[in-house]
């Protein structure tokens, strides 16, 4: 796995001191608490969307310090455990929107000697147990052919552009390597909990987005559409039912013969 910039994919030197620069483009990156910021220059994003994502950041943020049992992969989840052993984690693995929490509990179950990085907008402030790094997953700061597995943990719906997510993830995966999805999915018309915290209620939907959360949400019908279009192929697949409103889908997926 080798660290590249996320503006020119050039090589990024040794992260060493307080900051590096970019010997392609002379892009600045700089070391946060723990980790490094390795987001790319506000003018290699597409205006406009980002705006709106960067509400949802800070909404998500609020609801991990609030509820994290219930919005970040922690704590003994049946949901957690199961996609634990469904990913199959080995060799060298990237979570794309790891969170951040110090550890993810789908980590729990992997073959030893297994090495996990993780990216999220919001890391880089506390300690965790694995490396993690400042970074957004349409602009992945590493070169191609770095991973064993990339995660996309409840992550995916997330994303300004999953399309755009999903060819950075088939970039930087080895050749015979896998992507693990997991997708919650509340269908239209889903009633709304019958308690609701002022935390969530106070939390702005801007103008743009789904939700407080979600700049577009989509169920198990549109994401293997979304991976069709991405030239992945789905090798395995579990469904798993909460209720009448709501279920959870996993997915492993690998490039396709025309994408590989």
């Amino acid at each position: 796995m080798t660290l590249a910039c996320p503006a020119c994919r050039t090589p990024l030197p040794p992260l060493e001191g307080d900051a590096v620069a970019c010997p392609g483009c002379g892009t600045t990156y700089r070391r946060l608490p723990h980790g490094w910021d390795l987001t790319p220059p506000r003018e290699v994003l597409t205006p406009g969307q980002w705006e709106v994502w960067e509400q949802l950041q800070r909404n998500g943020a609020v609801s991990y310090e609030e509820d994290p049992e219930h919005n970040l992969g922690v704590g003994d989840r049946e949901d957690v455990r199961r996609f634990s052993r469904f990913a199959r984690l080995h060799g060298d693995v990237l979570d794309v929107g790891c969170g951040p929490q110090p550890w993810p509990s789908y980590f729990d179950v992997h073959e030893p000697g297994t090495r996990f990085v993780g990216v999220d907008p919001l890391v880089g402030e506390r300690e965790a147990r694995y490396e993690r790094h400042r970074a957004l997953a349409e602009h992945l700061p590493f070169a191609d052919d770095g991973f064993d597995v990339v995660l996309f943990a409840g992550t995916l719906d997330h994303f300004v552009d999953p399309a755009v997510a999903l060819a950075e993830a088939v970039r930087v995966l080895r050749p015979g390597g896998t992507i693990a999805v997991y997708l919650g999915h509340k269908r239209e018309g889903a009633p709304k909990p019958a308690v609701s915290h002022d935390w969530y209620e106070a939390l702005e939907v801007p103008e743009g987005a789904e939700d407080r959360f979600h700049m577009e949400r989509f169920g198990p019908d549109e994401a293997i559409a979304l991976f069709a279009r991405a030239g992945l192929d789905v090798v395995d697949q579990e469904d798993h039912r909460i209720d009448d409103w709501r279920s959870y889908h996993f997915y492993r997926l690998v490039p396709g013969a025309a994408g590989a």
